[in-house]
């Protein structure tokens, strides 16, 4: 009963007890958002915003202090106006204006000097000290606002300008005492020693500077360098020299072949790598070989190398068949370069002139460098010995099965037409293209195993057959040169054992390869001809006085 008289009571004090208070959280049924205000506020802000509009247009000066004309000077100065030059004028941000200066040009003519290093630096604060002080006074005085960077340019600037010829004495003689090695860059001494270093197996660059105490992080410094990419892979031998100042490298020299060697030398930024080629001695030789048995066995004894002897194969191998066309009796003889660096032959360099007697037929090829610097070998009169193919995609191979319409299959065991030649050879030796052209097939094709197929024109197509593998950069519609390996010897397909076959395809019917008539490339150009042609006359007169009498 007691619960019940108080639950009454608080209904009768609190007047919303019990009533529906939802309509509170309800949205106005207008829609308007109440963050905003009413519209009425609105144009109250609108109409002060054009009336301070309206004063400031009127009144320029409203927006800095009107009794104050320091920004108006400021501006004056910067422009080159003239300025009020009253001695007694005074501005309240506490500057002074310079008095007229005989001979000033304006403020485009005031060079800044340059700050004496602890020079005036009494000078300096006692300047401070002093604008701080007016500055005070003049705030005190004229109770307006005061720019807080402003500083008194008639107590500075003349002491100033009065020092500017002590301060840039006082700077020339500071630049006159430093020292000479602060102004120029560290040179290395001069006739230091080369030391030879013997590489070993497993040596690298850092290994080599920790066995002869030099410092490692040098080492590395080195391996970085984008010149010095050589250094990373080192050959063994004595193929190192270094330069040293104590465990600081001055010079270093490798060399990574015999026809170059790589420079490192101490730089002002660092090291600096450099190749440089060196010069060979070139002495032209000549040979005359009498033939008595094969051309190979004859010209070695006539102390003719091996390498000088394949390009003289491969210069005529379009004219004649060195396996059956070389008879007894036959003469050659052949100028050539060889090339030696500091007293020792060090190699062979290209065949300059031949000259071939074979069965009472001369023949002569000229060696010509072309405008693109590339060599050929031409005839005394300018006509090319070099065809658009070269006669073997392995040079020096022998052929183990001809071209035939009536072969006996090895494998198959029936008579079948062979439409190419193969040629016996190790597995894995290369594999050139006989002439430029693109390729249109590099995957296996049938009994041919592993096939490349390149077109050469229009008519000209070469296949070869029965490969190991392919060489990494041919594939399906990539061009190749002349020469270039395209792939290596196998045995894939049907195939008795290691060899390449070899076809040749002119307007879409296979063709000898042996026998085939093929282009000759371009002749020497009409630019060239006349030049040529002299060039040629000396080297058949050569010919002919290294030529025995018969």
């Amino acid at each position: 009963m007691a619960l019940f008289s108080c639950l009454l009571m608080i209904r009768k004090r609190t007047p919303t007890f019990g009533k529906d208070l939802r309509y509170l959280s309800r949205r106005p049924r207008t829609g308007r958002s109440r963050v905003l205000g009413h519209p009425s506020h609105w144009l109250a802000t609108l109409a002060i915003a054009i009336a301070i509009g309206i004063w400031l247009g009127s009144s320029p000066d409203a927006a800095v202090e009107r009794s104050s004309s320091t920004l108006k000077n400021q501006i004056q100065l910067v422009l080159g106006q003239d300025p009020v030059t009253a001695p007694e004028t005074r501005i309240t941000t506490g500057v002074s204006l310079l008095p007229p200066i005989e001979g000033f040009q304006g403020v485009a003519a005031i060079e800044k000097p340059t700050p004496a290093i602890g020079a005036v630096v009494g000078e300096t604060k006692k300047e401070n000290a002093e604008a701080e002080k007016e500055e005070k006074e003049v705030t005190e005085s004229e109770p307006q606002t005061v720019l807080p960077t402003a500083v008194d340019t008639e107590a500075h600037a003349q002491p100033s300008l009065a020092t500017a010829a002590a301060v840039t004495e006082a700077v020339s003689g500071m630049l006159d005492k430093a020292p000479a090695e602060a102004q120029t860059s560290v040179s290395p001494p001069e006739r230091i020693p080369w030391e030879s270093v013997q590489i070993r197996s497993g040596d690298s660059l850092v290994g080599i500077f920790k066995r002869m105490d030099l410092g490692i992080a040098q080492a590395i410094r080195i391996s970085k360098v984008p010149g010095a990419k050589a250094l990373i892979n080192l050959r063994t031998g004595p193929y190192l020299k270094i330069q040293r100042d104590g465990e600081a490298l001055v010079a270093l020299q490798y060399q990574p072949d015999i026809s170059s060697f790589l420079q490192v030398t101490v730089h002002d930024t660092g090291f600096v790598a450099q190749t440089i080629e060196r010069a060979f001695d070139t002495t032209e030789l000549e040979v005359t070989v009498e033939i008595t048995d094969s051309l190979y066995q004859s010209a070695l004894r006539a102390g003719l190398p091996n390498s000088v002897i394949y390009r003289v194969t491969q210069i005529f191998q379009w004219e004649l068949d060195f396996d059956r066309d070389v008879k007894s009796g036959d003469r050659l003889t052949v100028i050539y370069e060889e090339r030696s660096l500091e007293g020792r032959k060090v190699g062979n360099g290209p065949v300059l002139a031949v000259r071939l007697e074979n069965d009472g037929v001369v023949r002569q090829a000229i060696r010509h460098v072309n405008a693109d610097g590339s060599s050929a070998y031409y005839t005394p009169q300018g006509k090319s010995l070099q065809r658009a193919f070269l006669r073997s995609p392995i040079p020096g191979r022998a052929v183990t099965s001809g071209f035939s319409y009536n072969r006996l299959h090895p494998i198959l065991k029936v008579r079948r037409a062979h439409l190419g030649v193969d040629y016996g050879a190790p597995h894995g030796t290369p594999v050139v293209a006989t002439a430029d052209g693109k390729v249109i097939r590099a995957s296996r094709k049938g009994g041919y195993g592993k096939t490349i197929i390149l077109r050469h024109g229009q008519d000209y197509r070469t296949l070869y057959a029965h490969l190991s593998r392919y060489a990494k950069s041919v594939r399906k519609g990539k061009w190749v040169r002349k020469g270039q390996v395209i792939g290596y010897v196998g045995s894939t397909g049907l195939s008795t054992g290691p060899h390449l076959h070899y076809e040749i395809h002119v307007a879409g019917k296979a063709r000898n390869p042996r026998s085939l008539k093929l282009p000759r490339a371009a002749s020497v150009g009409r630019k060239d001809k006349a030049g040529f042609l002299k060039h040629a006359e000396v080297w058949i007169s050569r010919l002919d006085e290294a030529y025995p009498s018969a």
